[in-house]
């Protein structure tokens, strides 16, 4: 399946009837990577993938710390598709020198509207 065609997949299943309503933002449930590896270890959840890749994205060093926000991105994705998710995921592609990453981070702002505020705001205290 080409990339174009699993983001309408992805924005179809969002879409539907019956497609689960958005979680609204909470409290960060780690508050680093080696926080959020024990969380995951043990119950592994989306706001903890979530948290992980978001950490990695903010800190990275590197290719390899895009590398591990992708794919933290892409567990909470398999749970469930939130906007701030295909965004952080576009920009982590984005940065690591794929394109696609631009389309998932427009899919994501069709969705939710303010997303890139959401997106500044998350790791403010």
């Amino acid at each position: 399946m080409s990339p174009s065609m699993r983001m309408i997949a992805v924005l179809f299943l969002l879409l539907a009837p019956g497609a689960p309503a958005l979680a609204e933002r909470r409290s960060p449930v780690c508050g680093t990577i080696a926080q959020c590896d024990a969380l995951i270890r043990t119950t592994p959840g989306i706001e903890a993938y979530e948290r992980r890749g978001y950490l990695h994205l903010v800190q990275r060093r590197g290719l390899e710390d895009l590398e591990k926000a992708i794919d933290d991105f892409s567990a909470a994705i398999a749970i469930e598709a939130r906007p701030f998710l295909l965004y952080a995921r576009g920009m982590a592609r984005l940065l690591s020198g794929d394109a696609a990453g631009q389309n998932e981070m427009e899919a994501a702002i069709m969705l939710q509207r303010d997303i890139e505020q959401e997106f500044k705001r998350y790791g403010a205290e």
